[in-house]
């Protein structure tokens, strides 16, 4: 094309927010992340922050240091890049260790780095003009390092033309586009100094400049992102992981009689075909002890802990742990089903529901569960130190209400009420739940707050629980927050609701649909052009695929 800008393509933006370097050399550590970040949103259609802090860290610079490119994103393809909660960017000195054969890497990252990274292949890097061009606008942006002339600095709006030649040193820029139509056609670059800077931060750099046409551009592609990426955007049974040749296949897990069954959908295939993998059991039968005690279809999310699998579900043990709920995982270093412990009330009912939150790191587990009394409970698993529970131990947190009917995939650890950059805790939780009288309930807890509080009641006549997520529409940047997307069944169809969560209104419904629906065991928003991806437990005890695009809802196929 003669004019791409990803910052508006396709009706979304794709770059993140401009970031500040400070005073450090720092640039080539801001651009590598600029360059991934964009990446995850253009192909995984979901917004990310990478660390700038993890890339300098981790090639063992200090601030003071001018890396390139090359290491920055060699040290990605080695070892991923991590989310600035794991390891923050700042100005200070770093301390490092080495490891033979690995040279420097980071001393104190968060014990679960490995499973916070967006992991990525090797680079491209393209000198020819036509060629970048073409990069840009059928893959995504480039990241360079040039050299400006000193009064690059003082560039404020319009394209950039130099008018000295007193060059002001290396700096690197990501570039998101260009246009050949303008009366003076230029780039349309990317800067970190801030949004003080240009036009707030981005710039235009004529072509008659010269400036970035002799540099080599760096590009990536088929980019691996994190769970941690993800963990707003899929509640329920299913999710979206990084296997497959895309990194985003479908994982389900479901109940089938007294067992769970692992199915999954190769989404690199164009026959998008579903396949079983078989009993969510041990490999080692002398530790399995929870193949075959399921009551009710399991919450399953992709931890933190190297991209572990862990699902919670609700038990038929006869046991001391009788009617309570089960907590097991799968160990990806292991390629093993590990049974963790069984928790929560003896009367539990119904789906539970869970998410790994933002507090601590490992951010901590937290499970919603129903109890026959009609009684909402808030349990949580903390996952690093200090310790205020026994580690590996489940504990009641609160409780969020009495006389409600039926309950599922309804948690979610907002972006709502965090201030700044990291999260470290920050973040209400968000839950919703059906009532006796067929109404929709919708509570918050609020940042610091020990008491949830009911903000919404909204539908009616339902007699399922409601699933929901934080998807990425109304999320203008990986800073913002997302609209909430409901699915709830009622009288044999699908009901579609969404909040807007900037105006903080009511809820919207926007769509009756379907047939022969009993429940919705998991919403998620995946990589196909941000489709809501859905499944359905029918009437007849099967479980069938919807999915929603630019037309609307479509009843997809019945898996078993």
């Amino acid at each position: 094309m003669s004019s791409v800008d990803w910052r508006n393509r396709f009706g979304w933006n794709w770059i993140s927010s401009v970031r500040n370097q400070g005073g450090c050399e720092s640039c080539w550590a801001f651009g590598t992340a600029a360059l991934y970040e964009a990446m995850v949103r253009i192909e995984q259609c979901v917004w990310c922050r990478r660390s700038e802090g993890d890339v300098r860290n981790g090639v063992g610079k200090q601030c003071w240091d001018l890396g390139n490119l090359g290491e920055a994103t060699t040290f990605v393809q080695n070892y991923g890049i991590a989310d600035p909660d794991c390891f923050p960017y700042t100005e200070a000195a770093a301390l490092y260790c080495s490891e033979e054969g690995k040279g420097a890497v980071p001393l104190s990252p968060t014990p679960d780095r490995a499973g916070r990274t967006v992991k990525a292949p090797a680079i491209t890097s393209i000198s020819d003009v036509t060629q970048k061009k073409q990069w840009i606008d059928t893959v995504g942006p480039m990241a360079l390092l040039c050299n400006p002339p000193a009064d690059f600095d003082y560039y404020g709006s319009g394209v950039y033309v130099p008018t000295t030649s007193v060059l002001g040193g290396e700096h690197c820029l990501l570039v998101v586009g260009y246009n050949d139509d303008a009366p003076v056609p230029y780039w349309i670059v990317k800067n970190s100094w801030g949004t003080g800077w240009g036009m707030s931060g981005f710039a235009y750099i004529a072509y008659s400049a010269n400036l970035l046409e002799p540099a080599g551009f760096v590009g990536v592609r088929n980019v691996n992102p994190d769970p941690w990426t993800k963990r707003r955007v899929r509640n329920g049974t299913m999710l979206e992981s990084g296997n497959g040749g895309a990194h985003n296949n479908f994982e389900l897990f479901i109940q089938i009689g007294d067992t769970i069954e692992h199915w999954w959908r190769e989404n690199d295939d164009a026959a998008l075909p579903w396949n079983r993998v078989g009993v969510v059991r041990c490999a080692d039968p002398w530790r399995d002890t929870f193949h075959n005690d399921t009551a009710d279809c399991p919450a399953v999310i992709q931890s933190t802990f190297n991209r572990n699998y862990e699902l919670v579900y609700r038990t038929t043990s006869n046991g001391p742990g009788g009617g309570c709920m089960r907590h097991v995982y799968f160990d990806q270093a292991a390629g093993d089903w590990l049974d963790a412990t069984i928790f929560g009330p003896s009367d539990a009912l119904g789906m539970a529901s869970l998410v790994q939150g933002t507090r601590g790191a490992p951010g901590d587990f937290e499970v919603v569960i129903l109890r026959h009394t009609g009684a909402i409970e808030h349990w949580a698993k903390q996952n690093s130190w200090p310790w205020t529970n026994p580690p590996g131990t489940w504990f009641l947190k609160s409780q969020i209400d009495m006389g409600l009917a039926y309950a599922g995939a309804g948690l979610v650890h907002s972006r709502l009420g965090i201030s700044g950059v990291l999260e470290n805790g920050q973040g209400e939780l968000h839950y919703v739940a059906t009532g006796t009288k067929g109404e929709i309930c919708h509570y918050k807890l609020p940042v610091g707050g020990t008491t949830w509080q009911l903000i919404n009641v909204f539908g009616s006549g339902l007699t399922s629980a409601p699933c929901m997520i934080e998807g990425q529409f109304g999320a203008a940047d990986e800073l913002d927050v997302g609209n909430f997307e409901l699915c709830v069944a009622a009288g044999g169809q699908v009901q579609h609701w969404y909040r807007d969560n900037h105006a903080l209104g009511p809820w919207t419904q926007s769509a009756v649909f379907g047939s022969n629906a009993a429940r919705v065991v998991s919403l998620i928003e995946g990589s196909f052009g941000f489709n809501l991806e859905m499944i359905v437990q029918t009437i007849d005890n099967h479980y069938q695929h919807y999915w929603r695009d630019a037309s609307g809802w479509h009843q997809g196929v019945v898996i078993v």
